[in-house]
């Protein structure tokens, strides 16, 4: 009788311990993460995450000519926060100059 409960109770123990993992693993909140970095001496980009994989590498202003990086951190995480939330969304993620003129981005 009391292997049995032994039994049971680690069973319930294992079965409680994958829920949560699946729960943490799978649940939307943790799915994706920005990541502001610096460029250069004085510039920045960003990386978005998915999990622990990297899937968007941003080091320089998307749609303007050349290699310019964000003049601020605040930039780079303002446009980097709009294509995070477009990824979450499932939408196109592609940033237009409008975007950059409607978030104050200096470029």
């Amino acid at each position: 009788m009391k292997r049995n409960k032994k039994v049971i109770g680690v069973s319930c123990f294992v079965l409680l311990l994958l829920v949560g993992i699946m729960y943490v693993y799978v649940h939307p909140v943790n799915r994706y993460r920005l990541e502001v970095t610096r460029v250069g001496g004085s510039g920045y980009g960003y990386k978005i995450y998915e999990r622990e994989r990297l899937i968007i590498v941003q080091p320089f202003i998307p749609v303007v000519s050349g290699k310019r990086a964000f003049q601020s951190e605040q930039d780079a995480r303002c446009i980097g926060n709009l294509v995070l939330e477009r990824v979450k969304a499932g939408d196109e993620f592609a940033i237009s100059k409008d975007d950059l003129d409607n978030s104050g981005v200096v470029y």
